[in-house]
């Protein structure tokens, strides 16, 4: 077996970087290399495809073919047979710049293999779209480095992507840089496979390593035969089939006053410096304002992310199958009343977290169809309609309150016994969950385990 097939354990660890003023040139000249790249590449990709067309109707002349000498026989180099397509079109010698002696010559190999991934992600899922042009004043710049590693290569030695200590890391182009860890490192064979650094709006620098191992990263844990079905809401963040409820922190919300009061003078300060017609980067107490703008985004985000990846670990760690609604996001935030919340509350992260962590620790994770986990008795299967149907925004007829649910079906066994609409739901997803993994799944269900 390669040692290729042995690396089947992936762990990603991301930290914070301290970069140097020498340093963040080097690291600015290679985000900006690695946008032109993927920009360059996209704008060449329309036609790529004519170029293959015309290498079979009008080949290139063999008098135009360059040769190389091996072992006393001339042999033609296949790239002089064919014209240059993708990465072979942006050289140095078209755009001197992307020679400078600062930028890292596998970035431009991870740049193209984004590239290509993006095009394969438009062609298996269509509602991603068509890959698209990276501006300039995106909020998160990025690039991608390989690490070259020798035999026997650990995360400390013979790579070059390793851990001089436990505070600072090598990089290629970079050197010795300072990082901070936020959890302590793997301790079986692992090494570094690629790297990943990202600079954000608020002025931080990450660097996000891809480890593989032979050995699994985390241990799979004992079943804990406790399933549980969840339904995520907007009173509460979600609500188990065993009625314990998890409330909804609404991170943006208590936030917002301060964020409309720094957006306030940010715009005060950009009106005036176009009135005065001065360039915005030339402004530093518009740039502090706007740092602090985007330190509260990225204060927001944390705070969400924290919250969610606490909540998923423990349910993925006390629960041997948990059962979610597969809710789409991006349809639930065209209702211009909810979509605010909706986005506050982090649905799809927290379902995204759900999946990995459950196939990491080695236990089930099913997302099931909606379609009326609401409106189902969850004793006796009745499906209220009509009049009688659950309004997720108001009072109905028949509804003593909003958050109540009533079944009036005369065989139930819980006829007119009131309990909770959200506990109901739960038990339902539970039961929906049973069905999928019995073989009777909906096309919308997703098992992972």
């Amino acid at each position: 077996m390669s040692r290729k097939n042995k690396m089947e354990f992936c762990f990603a660890v991301r930290m914070r970087m301290f970069p140097s003023h020498r340093q963040e040139k080097i690291l600015w000249k290679n985000l900006n290399a690695s946008r032109f790249v993927y920009n360059q590449l996209l704008a060449n990709s329309y036609t790529d495809s004519a170029i293959n067309k015309l290498n079979k109707l009008y080949p290139i002349p063999k008098n135009y073919w360059k040769y190389r000498t091996v072992k006393g026989k001339k042999t033609a180099i296949a790239k002089s047979k064919k014209r240059a397509v993708g990465l072979d079109r942006i050289t140095a010698d078209r755009y001197p710049w992307l020679g400078d002696k600062d930028l890292d010559s596998l970035m431009f190999y991870n740049t193209e293999l984004h590239y290509q991934s993006a095009w394969q992600m438009f062609r298996k899922v269509h509602r991603s779209g068509i890959p698209k042009f990276k501006r300039k004043d995106r909020s998160v710049q990025s690039y991608s480095t390989s690490a070259i590693r020798q035999k026997g290569a650990t995360l400390y030695a013979k790579s070059s992507i390793k851990f001089l200590d436990n505070c600072h890391l090598q990089l290629p182009k970079i050197g010795r840089i300072k990082v901070k860890l936020t959890r302590p490192l793997p301790k079986n064979n692992a090494v570094i496979t690629t790297a990943t650094v990202k600079h954000f709006s608020d002025g931080t620098w990450f660097v996000s390593l891809l480890l593989k191992s032979d050995q699994p990263f985390v241990k799979e844990l004992l079943l804990a035969t406790d399933p549980i079905g969840i339904d995520l809401n907007l009173t509460e963040f979600l609500v188990d089939s065993n009625g314990n409820k998890v409330d909804n922190p609404r991170y943006y919300r208590k936030s917002r006053k301060h964020l409309a009061r720094l957006q306030h003078k940010l715009a005060i300060k950009y009106r005036r410096a176009k009135k005065e017609k001065r360039n915005l980067r030339d402004c530093k107490n518009y740039q502090k304002l706007r740092q602090k703008v985007a330190s509260l985004h990225k204060h927001v985000l944390n705070q969400r992310n924290s919250f969610t990846h606490v909540l998923s670990t423990a349910l993925v760690k006390n629960h041997d199958l948990v059962v979610a609604e597969n809710l789409q996001g991006k349809n639930m935030i065209k209702n211009h009343a909810l979509a605010m919340s909706i986005s506050d509350a982090g649905w799809r992260t927290f379902l995204t977290q759900m999946e990995y962590k459950a196939k990491m620790y080695g236990k089930t994770f099913v997302e099931i169809d909606p379609k009326y986990t609401t409106q189902r008795c969850h004793a006796c299967g009745h499906i209220k309609k009509g009049k009688d149907r659950i309004s997720l925004s108001g009072n109905k007829a028949h509804q003593t309150d909003h958050f109540t649910y009533i079944c009036y079906n005369k065989e139930c066994p819980l006829y007119m016994h009131k309990q909770d609409r959200d506990v109901n739901a739960s038990k339902n997803i539970l039961d929906k969950g049973y069905s999928a993994l019995l073989g009777f799944a909906s096309p919308k269900t997703k098992i992972s385990r």
